[in-house]
């Protein structure tokens, strides 16, 4: 059994080889626009599940076919770019999660209202200015110790009584 840092390993490099294969090797023109998502790989290194996408739904059909095709080419290829005992198998899936994120995606415009609609500011974010939060504040032994009253200035490192006498 492989580890989990080792599995980890396998899958980014399948992931890359699998990516590489699509955009220079494999000349079918089902293969444009499609991503590789994610790859999953078992403990023994038997399996691994190559999660891809592509940029028009429509095209799913057609890129599952390819996939089912090349299935055998791609396969040969990621075994001469890992090194491992034996390649392992390839399964292709439909990557849905960029679907299932579109819809949600789509239910909240329907149910927000249009000025809280905009993207990276949350409601309560407008509510509650930079300029407004408190100020951090140092301990009374915090601003003793960082006074800059012309001494060395101290290491946050312990120091050992032989070196103070130095």
């Amino acid at each position: 059994m492989a580890s989990e840092r080792r599995q980890q390993q396998v899958a980014r490099r399948i992931q890359q080889k699998v990516s590489e294969l699509l955009l220079h090797d494999i000349r079918d023109p089902r293969a444009s626009f499609v991503t590789v998502t994610n790859v999953t790989i078992s403990r023994d290194l038997v399996k691994a599940k190559v999660y891809w996408s592509v940029l028009e739904e429509r095209h799913k059909s057609k890129v599952s076919h390819m996939f089912e095709h090349a299935k055998g080419f791609i396969r040969r290829e990621v075994a001469r770019e890992i090194n491992i005992r034996s390649a392992p198998l390839l399964e292709f899936f439909y990557d849905e999660g960029l679907v299932a994120a579109d819809r949600i995606e789509q239910v909240l415009r329907e149910v927000l209202p249009p000025e809280e609609r905009t993207i990276g500011e949350l409601p309560a974010q407008r509510d509650c200015a930079a300029s407004e939060l408190p100020p951090v504040k140092l301990s009374d032994s915090d601003s003793a110790e960082n006074a800059d009253d012309g001494a060395e200035s101290r290491s946050p490192w312990p120091v050992r009584k032989d070196e103070l006498d130095d």
